[in-house]
């Protein structure tokens, strides 16, 4: 879980940063079975014609996930602070007060489907079929100052700022689902049958070679939501949003 979203606070403070967000969950999957990633070239290599003729273009299906926010009044700035320095990402300066923050855990996810033949005893050809890629926002927190009613400017002018950021990151992912899925296409598509004495291994490969491919891709993508996300957040637009209230 990162702290992808942005903080609001009395005075000018770091930006709460993801910037590996994607790349840092995908890490965890990927060096579980780094292994078997090496496995699927060797097996390619050794593959005949007979096997490789089987092939047919992957399916490829991208889910996008956009949790609706869950909004959290309960907590003290200070309670808000340490949620966001718990994250790793959170580099506060003049300790300032955070008066918003948004919480967000994200992330890709990606698993393969394939057809396997056996050709001879605990021989197999394997075909990929199918590929699934799952991306967005599983978990979205939007945390407010408890100290602020609901009916005050300030809470509503914190809300709309959070709720911005919210919006953002939903529209980034949208810009770039036609990049990622042309390049999942690719990708999957240069995938060609090979044989293999293990379907299942043969298959996570598979899986992990792709994520493993498409890791330039999300970086980037990673990148312009940090972007997008920072219009909002310099020190003249903190100026700005504070400069619609009287009751900070």
């Amino acid at each position: 879980m990162q702290c992808s979203g942005r903080k609001l606070s009395r005075l000018s403070a770091g930006a709460c940063r993801s910037g590996r967000m994607l790349h840092a969950l995908f890490e965890v999957f990927f060096l579980g079975l780094l292994g078997s990633i090496a496995y699927l070239p060797s097996a390619q290599a050794a593959t005949d014609a007979a096997c490789r003729a089987i092939w047919k273009e992957p399916e490829v299906d991208i889910k996008v996930v956009s949790a609706a926010p869950s909004l959290d009044h309960g907590k003290s700035s200070d309670q808000i602070e340490r949620i966001a320095k718990k994250s790793g990402f959170a580099k506060s300066s003049s300790h300032a007060n955070l008066l918003g923050l948004t919480h967000s855990s994200t992330g890709p996810t990606l698993s393969a489907a394939t057809n396997s033949q056996e050709v001879a005893p605990g021989k197999y050809c394997v075909r990929l079929d199918r590929v699934r890629l799952t991306i967005g926002s599983r978990k979205t927190n939007v945390y407010i100052d408890r100290k602020y009613r609901k009916s005050s400017c300030a809470y509503k002018t914190i809300l709309a700022h959070e709720m911005e950021h919210v919006r953002i990151n939903e529209q980034i992912v949208q810009d770039y689902m036609p990049k990622i899925r042309r390049e999942l296409k690719e990708r999957a598509a240069g995938i060609e049958p090979f044989y293999t004495k293990n379907p299942k291994k043969a298959r996570r490969s598979i899986a992990n070679r792709l994520l493993f491919e498409l890791d330039p891709l999300l970086e980037e993508f990673n990148e312009a939501r940090l972007r997008a996300n920072d219009v909002i957040d310099t020190p003249e637009a903190y100026a700005a949003t504070q400069a619609k209230c009287r009751d900070w």
